[in-house]
């Protein structure tokens, strides 16, 4: 299909948008069902030793993406068609390596941080990696193709199953085994949905010598590298923070941070999977990109900023209907990190820009000092605090440092790519503030209230909903949204 035989790109986007919204939408309300359930099951101690399963496993699982969804989403199908083959072998043969990588680390990570059960949930959590660059491919594909329907589909239907295998094992007393087998489910579903919904796209047949698979791997070092330094972003503060602090203390902020990336894959995962392939297919025309990105920026710090009010005003009332005090611990750290998200999505978009100009060695320079100052951060927060750590602490130092990092890289990054970072601020940042300011001053005025966590609940909700209607409303008529 060539481009000229697709709809309107501003068509494909939108519609791109409200299914990959959607799927994730019903993903992210499926997930918080589901750590609703978990959380029931699985104590502090379970969740951070996934925590430092997915800390340890994330370069290897990385790899063995091979690169492909950034490599391939910059492309038109027929240039996928023309490269596929080889990026795929050379894809395979990393995705084995590092699975046997992570394997032979394993013994000696559970020795470092003196929990043995970490050694088979290591194990566990590389089976699945030689799926990697197959569903990576064929998400690509459909993403060039704008077909974001398809890939909605299919990230549903993998998520329902992880959560389903998940809550079954954990219910069955297995601990952080059932979410790591949950994440194995999920890749083996989502490979097989991939594959039946890629059966009816049109084969593109080479008309000359496709590229060797020592190409193809020449061709994806960039692409991989700024995907490995993505994955650690967030991810690495984990192993930084249990070589000094508790398991179970690690596993509390964990908890918090899994329950507000809900939220941040919402917003980022729209940007990464509807935006970035969309921008990329009008490489030639660059202040329809800049304009878009902008306008992007204040609809995710829109719709993000409502999201994390609601989040921070209901937080506290939520968990005591839902786990009675259990996870008391993590409710402050839940709140400060959801501060941050709206800015954090802002961020993406401009990010999102820079990869689909190709720019993928800048990019991954980018990703890396990113995942450089949050590991570093991590560590230091780590040795100073030790023993004496609390979730709370953890999450504010790490949420001061991600709206800062946020709001600075913007400045950085944005005038390499045609977008103003203080006309971008100038839209973007008042609603961030506003909405998160709304969310913690409701959660003041409802804590004065002597209600029950029902009423409480209900009405941090509805005023964070009444004001957030005003803050958009505001945004449009004073033009925020059309100056972008």
């Amino acid at each position: 299909m060539s481009l000229d035989d697709q709809p309107s790109l501003t068509r494909a986007t939108t519609e791109g948008a409200l299914w990959i919204g959607g799927s994730l939408g019903i993903q992210i309300a499926v997930g918080l069902v589901a750590q609703v359930i978990l959380a029931r099951f699985l104590s502090a101690r379970d969740f951070g030793l996934v925590a430092l399963t997915v800390s340890i496993s994330l370069i290897a699982v990385s790899i063995s993406g091979f690169g492909i969804s950034t490599l391939m989403a910059q492309r038109t199908p027929e240039e996928i068609g023309l490269i596929r083959v080889p990026v795929m072998r050379a894809g395979i043969w990393a995705s084995v390596l590092c699975a046997v990588a992570l394997v032979a680390v394993s013994p000696l990570a559970s020795r470092l941080l003196d929990e043995p059960d970490l050694q088979w949930l290591l194990v566990v959590n590389a089976a699945s990696f030689v799926l990697k660059p197959y569903s990576a491919m064929a998400t690509a594909a459909l993403q060039a193709r704008l077909e974001f329907g398809r890939v909605a589909w299919a990230l549903l239907t993998s998520a329902m199953a992880h959560y389903a295998v998940a809550i079954a094992m954990a219910a069955a007393g297995l601990g952080a085994l059932s979410l790591i087998v949950g994440f194995q489910v999920n890749g083996i579903v989502l490979a097989l949905m991939l594959r039946a919904l890629t059966r009816d796209l049109d084969e593109v047949r080479p008309l000359q010598a496709v590229a060797s698979t020592r190409q193809a791997a020449a061709l994806a070092r960039w692409p991989l590298a700024g995907e490995v330094a993505t994955e650690a972003v967030g991810r690495i503060d984990f192993l930084m923070l249990g070589l000094f602090v508790p398991t179970r203390v690690v596993g509390m902020y964990y908890f918090a941070f899994q329950l507000v990336l809900r939220l941040n894959a919402l917003l980022t995962g729209v940007a990464r999977d509807v935006l970035f392939p969309a921008l990329a297919q009008i490489t030639e025309r660059t202040e329809r990109q800049a304009a878009g990105v902008r306008r992007a920026g204040v609809l995710l710090a829109l719709a993000g900023g409502a999201a994390a009010a609601a989040l921070i005003a209901s937080m506290s009332s939520l968990e005591e209907i839902l786990w009675s005090g259990r996870w008391e611990d993590a409710v402050p750290a839940m709140m400060l990190l959801a501060s941050v998200a709206p800015g954090q999505a802002a961020q993406a978009a401009v990010e999102q820009l820079v990869k689909a100009r190709g720019r993928f060695r800048r990019w991954t320079g980018i990703i890396t000092v990113r995942s450089v100052w949050s590991a570093g951060v991590a560590l230091i927060v780590g040795r100073v605090l030790g023993a004496d750590a609390t979730a709370t602490g953890i999450a504010l130092t790490i949420s001061l440092f991600a709206g800062l990092e946020a709001f600075l890289e913007v400045f950085v990054v944005g005038g390499g790519v045609g977008v103003a970072a203080g006309r971008y601020w100038a839209s973007t940042l008042p609603i961030w503030a506003a909405l998160v300011g709304i969310g913690w001053v409701v959660v003041w005025v409802v804590s004065a209230w002597s209600v029950g966590p029902w009423t409480a609940t209900a009405a941090s909700l509805g005023l964070v909903g009444v004001f957030s209607v005003g803050v958009g409303a505001v945004a449009w008529r004073i033009g925020m949204v059309a100056r972008t």
